[in-house]
């Protein structure tokens, strides 16, 4: 499959870096299970918790890849990249994100870039669409502080839990094989 990822991260405070592939597999996977709602997709979404306060790095062009981010108080970074300085194609980015109370809704589009569009229908919901190529494009926002958010992810049509990125347990994606992961996926705070 094109969309390959190749993303390299490095985690903070502990500071060590790792590559990430298209079928990246972790053994010892050990978290929440499925949630028993289901979506327009008819997914079963996985409730995955992702550490506060815990940054990624990835560099924009090298892998295609949506990170989710939560600092203490309710505040969410979330920011997407592509492969495309390896595979000279372009991402498509539809993103869906629900969750309790969504305000401060602010955006990070690189300029170089055109279809990149936030809309907001709901008090609780922001949709982002981005053409995204090198560049790194994110949105940042506030939710109650500790309030669980679904993420809903098209990347080019395609869907799939190998796409999202967080860090649980202070592992990338909680050690979760990349197969496990739903789309959309559900994210907790560890702490409000």
């Amino acid at each position: 499959m094109r969309l390959s990822i190749l993303a390299a991260i490095a985690l903070l405070p502990a500071v060590f870096a790792c590559v990430v592939e298209h079928d990246h597999d972790h053994s010892g996977q050990s978290g929440p299970t499925p949630t028993p709602t289901s979506t327009s997709t008819g997914v079963q979404p996985l409730t995955v918790v992702v550490d506060t306060n815990q940054t990624m790095n990835a560099k924009g062009g090298q892998g295609v890849g949506l990170f989710v981010q939560y600092d203490a108080g309710g505040h969410w970074h979330v920011w997407w990249t592509c492969d495309t300085a390896l595979s000279g194609l372009s991402c498509d980015f539809a993103i869906a994100i629900t969750g309790t109370s969504i305000a401060n809704a602010t955006t990070s589009f690189d300029s170089s870039e055109t279809g990149d569009a936030l809309a907001t229908s709901t008090p609780g919901e922001l949709d982002v669409t981005s053409h995204t190529t090198t560049g790194v494009d994110a949105i940042d926002f506030d939710a109650t502080p500790g309030a669980d958010m679904k993420v809903d992810l098209s990347v080019s049509g395609l869907r799939g839990g190998e796409f999202f990125f967080f860090v649980q347990n202070g592992q990338i994606d909680g050690n979760f094989p990349s197969s496990k992961l739903t789309d959309p996926l559900i994210f907790e705070p560890s702490t409000p």
